[in-house]
């Protein structure tokens, strides 16, 4: 099994593919595709239909899109954590992490993921303020924030992650999210502010951080935090 993913530090989909893999327990392997190179198109049309990472190559079938990935792992390993146990909380968990998949536009582009960059404080007022105000940002900002708070308060007793004790695959999905929270110091409410450092101290997601941070160091760490 191998997973073709692309920069740690700023690939929000291949870190949500890379995790989902690791709570499969299932082996695998990764190979690193940079996407700003010159060989980048051909390297990915070589691994990828649909031109994009990441992908998962196994038993001879390449499966695309990372909720793809995630399902097709949970089949394989149906008593991983990917998804919560209880039926219930798996349709909530998937109900989540499927409205991460497919909204926030707005919010996504205007604070893109960077793990190794922090905003920076320019005369007393935070430059994140520019980016917070962008049209649509600030209520994308707050819905992420009442689905921390609302599925936390329906499922997280027990531990600190969306739904208790175990990082799960909806975890994953707002793990780049929450990463973005700490860069652009996103002013949170306190149920969130706990979920954020929770997710991004789970051991995976630290794991994947680390990763992010070698790779700034091999590839120049004031260009990497430069972007974007």
């Amino acid at each position: 099994m191998k997973l073709y993913i692309g920069g740690k530090w700023s690939s929000t989909w291949t870190m949500r593919g890379w995790l989902a893999c690791k709570l499969s327990g299932l082996d695998f392997d990764t190979e690193t595709i940079f996407l700003s190179r010159e060989d980048s198109r051909e390297k990915l049309e070589a691994v990828s239909p649909t031109g994009r990472i990441p992908v998962l190559l196994h038993d001879g079938q390449r499966i695309t899109d990372t909720w793809a990935i995630a399902e097709y792992l949970w089949e394989l390993a149906p008593d991983s954590d990917l998804w919560p146990r209880d039926r219930r909380a798996r349709t909530a968990a998937r109900m989540i992490a499927g409205e991460m998949h497919g909204h926030f536009f707005e919010l996504r582009y205007s604070l893109q993921m960077n793990l190794v960059k922090r905003w920076p404080i320019a005369n007393g007022i935070p430059s994140n303020v520019k980016l917070l105000d962008k049209p649509g940002v600030r209520d994308q900002v707050a819905r992420v924030q009442k689905i921390w708070r609302t599925t936390r308060a329906d499922w997280g007793a027990g531990g600190p992650y969306l739904f208790g004790e175990r990082f799960c695959f909806a975890d994953a999905m707002y793990a780049p999210m929450a990463s973005r929270f700490r860069t652009y110091s996103v002013e949170t409410d306190p149920v969130s502010a706990a979920y954020i450092e929770a997710c991004l101290d789970h051991p995976y997601v630290l794991e994947w951080i680390r990763g992010a941070e070698e790779q700034a160091r091999e590839l120049g760490w004031d260009a990497v935090a430069a972007w974007p």
